[in-house]
């Protein structure tokens, strides 16, 4: 019994550990790291490796016997209403991610520059417009805990100077529910060709019947 309590304990412990992605951009470079609860995996920039001196392959002596090739299926041909059924299933899986994804930094840093004075005040005025026409719709489609976004105009910078952040995590049992969702509705699909193409194997092969008696005949 005591057995069993560790294992669902532990179940339930890994079911909310959260996955994640850290990606950010500055004068430096671009960094990107993922997260599975505690742990950080650094994918970018990429550590550099030593070079290993590379062995010579020794040629065999005899030549392999060539494989049996496996026997190619027949393709799969999915009609008009498949393809969208299952554009449906795969969008449908794209909004329960996006429901439990949770935004818990963005952050925007932007100075804007150019040499004329002019036009950088109008850069900066197109700018703040679009982030501000943006907001609205990120909010409401996204879990955002936390943003940080500043804008500022520089008459003597000849380049822009940027710096962003945005940190994406979404808890395990909410990705495999969002699969199990998506599983479920893309069996049921499954399950329904199957059956709609034996009915029509077995109108076929009654329609050859009656014509083969009709000629006997």
């Amino acid at each position: 019994m005591i057995a069993l309590i560790i294992v669902v304990a532990a179940l339930l412990l890994i079911l909310c550990l959260s996955v994640g992605a850290d990606a950010a951009y500055d004068s430096a470079g671009f960094t990107l790291k993922l997260k599975l609860g505690p742990v950080t995996k650094t994918l970018l920039p990429k550590p550099e490796k030593k070079r290993k001196k590379q062995k010579k392959k020794e040629e065999p002596e005899e030549e392999e016997e060539e494989r049996e090739k496996p026997k190619q299926e027949l393709p799969f041909r999915p009609t008009l209403d498949d393809i969208r059924e299952l554009l449906g299933i795969f969008f449908r899986l794209l909004g329960r991610l996006r429901r439990g994804l949770s935004v818990d930094l963005f952050l925007l840093h932007l100075l804007v520059a150019a040499e004329d004075p002019c036009d950088a005040v109008k850069t900066y005025g197109a700018v703040n417009a679009v982030l501000g026409a943006l907001s609205g719709p990120a909010h409401r489609a996204l879990k955002i805990r936390r943003e940080d976004i500043q804008t500022c105009v520089d008459f003597e910078e000849a380049s822009w100077i940027a710096e962003a952040r945005i940190v994406l995590t979404l808890q395990i049992w909410e990705i495999l529910y969002a699969v199990l969702c998506a599983g479920c509705a893309a069996g049921a699909w499954y399950l329904r060709k199957r059956r709609a193409e034996k009915r029509e194997m077995k109108r076929l092969e009654q329609k050859l019947k009656a014509e083969t008696i009709t000629k006997g005949i």
